[in-house]
């Protein structure tokens, strides 16, 4: 089924069927809408059941408490299940879409983060989450369609640094290094991407991989992760974002960490089971997908 549907909120599977008539599903939906207003008026709900769980995920989150990372956790255990899919925002219209429905990898990320800071607001609601979910997902925290989304990690990576939304920690551990690398793969397979047909949008994203020509991507080597140095240095709600093999793209997987008795798990989206947490530690992990990926990127978010 394609997101744009505008009929796709009714017929998806994973809505709720409706029981009442189309015009009284309208209105009931506007009501919805009316009680959790939506930021901006570029950014899409998938379906009028995401932002009922948004908000109850926001109200148990406000009750846990804790430190950002404590929070980060504690969102992302509330979001497993909810399967991998590509990303919503892939598609022809590119402005941000909410959605609980299907996940990518980085999707994952900025909604834990922007419902784990919404969750200390004073209007502790889905208005707020809006808010946020475009502050860590879009350049400069500004939706303005396709080109504005984040591709690459770098990119995402770059431009929360500069806003304050993270910190690279990669660097606090010795033994790592550069891989340089030219990320296009976006302009290289417009096959996948609608909105591409567009001539402004293709020059808008090549202007923007223009600047991750020959980058110079810090990493840290796989063993580290085994380090117990660097277990104490580790904190629940940083995020590992292990680094593809690929020529043209940067992500293999990311997830946020659970420390545990001074031991890092992982929590991330699984191909195959959508939002998990791993019961094997990160290092067991880590052998378990060494062939997939050269080195990994440790990083912090920071309210």
């Amino acid at each position: 089924m394609n997101p744009t549907d505008h009929n796709y909120a009714i017929k998806h599977p994973a809505c709720k069927k409706p029981l009442l008539s189309l015009s009284s599903l309208l209105v009931l939906i506007m009501l919805v809408f009316a009680r959790f207003p939506m930021h901006g008026a570029n950014v899409r709900l998938h379906c009028a059941d995401d932002s009922i769980k948004i908000n109850r995920i926001l109200e148990a989150t406000a009750s846990h408490g804790g430190s950002f990372g404590d929070r980060c956790v504690f969102v992302a255990k509330q979001l497993t299940g909810i399967p991998f899919g590509e990303s919503a925002d892939n598609d022809s219209i590119g402005t941000l879409m909410v959605n609980l429905h299907s996940m990518d990898r980085l999707g994952f990320i900025n909604t834990v983060m922007a419902i784990a800071e919404a969750s200390t607001r004073k209007l502790s609601r889905f208005e707020e989450f809006a808010n946020y979910i475009e502050r860590y997902s879009r350049k400069k925290g500004i939706d303005d369609g396709f080109a504005s989304q984040f591709f690459y990690g770098a990119d995402w990576i770059v431009d929360n640094i500069y806003r304050g939304n993270l910190k690279e920690m990669t660097e606090y551990l010795t033994g790592g290094g550069f891989k340089t690398k030219t990320l296009d793969y976006v302009s290289h397979h417009p096959e996948n991407y609608p909105a591409l047909k567009d001539s402004l949008v293709m020059e808008k994203v090549k202007m923007m991989e223009m600047g991750y020509r020959s980058h110079r991507i810090p990493h840290l080597k796989k063993q580290s992760i085994s380090n117990k140095s660097l277990h104490e240095l580790l904190e629940s709600g940083d995020i590992i974002m292990m680094l593809s093999n690929e020529i043209d793209y940067d992500i293999e997987d990311i997830g946020f960490v659970e420390m545990r008795d001074g031991m890092p798990y992982f929590i991330h989206v699984s191909l195959e089971n959508g939002v998990v947490e791993e019961q094997h530690n990160l290092p067991r992990h880590f052998k378990l997908e060494n062939q997939n990926f050269y080195g990994y990127r440790w990083l912090r978010p920071t309210d």
